[in-house]
């Protein structure tokens, strides 16, 4: 009898890693385990499409450029005027792309499963702000990225959308390609402040 593959998130063998003789906690890199992340595309002007994803997942459609709406461990990230990321280990998540796209049956919109290609990073700690700035292009100071504000960029060579959970903590979301490539830039980067990525 065959044993059944266990599902591993792309970094699960990076967990533990550690660098530099910094804090301990100067930054902090958890991977958010496996999560079910969908791809929603349609108009931001239509009610419809946001009383759906409202009645479907309990998040309000966030329609400001640069914004998302969460709730304990689901989250709707902005990506563009008609694009939005749904990411959320919900009780039941399996069946949400089934669900929307009931409640979107007569709507222009469109709804795909794009989990398998994605991973989920937690970072955090005293070193945030400067790891970040030395990791982008994009002007991270906390004057310019505030609280409740997420962008799409290019971090580290790699395109990735950054969101700011509060002063100290940023949520990561990168194309599962890219995860090894940003943990390992980030245990470098973050290697004078002391970093470890949490088991």
């Amino acid at each position: 009898m065959f044993e059944q593959p266990r599902p591993e998130t792309p970094l699960h063998y990076l967990r533990g890693a550690s660098r530099g003789q910094g804090e301990a906690n100067g930054l902090v890199i958890a991977e958010a385990g496996l999560r079910r992340c969908l791809s929603i595309r349609g108009s931001a002007d239509n009610a419809r499409l946001a009383e759906a994803v409202r009645s479907v997942t309990g998040l309000p459609l966030p329609v400001q450029p640069l914004s998302f709406e969460h709730r304990g461990n689901s989250f709707v990230f902005w990506q563009g005027p008609t694009e939005w990321m749904l990411v959320t280990d919900q009780e039941g998540s399996e069946t949400l792309e089934a669900d929307l796209r009931r409640a979107l049956a007569s709507e222009a919109a469109a709804v795909v499963d794009v989990s398998g290609g994605q991973t989920l990073l937690s970072l955090s700690g005293s070193a945030l702000s400067e790891v970040l700035q030395k990791s982008s292009s994009y002007d991270f100071h906390p004057a310019n990225f505030p609280v409740g504000k997420c962008v799409q960029t290019v971090f580290a060579k790699a395109t990735a959308l950054v969101a700011r959970l509060d002063d100290d903590a940023v949520l990561m979301l990168a194309r599962r390609s890219f995860a090894d490539y940003i943990a390992l830039w980030l245990l470098d980067a973050a290697a004078e402040y002391g970093v470890i990525i949490a088991d």
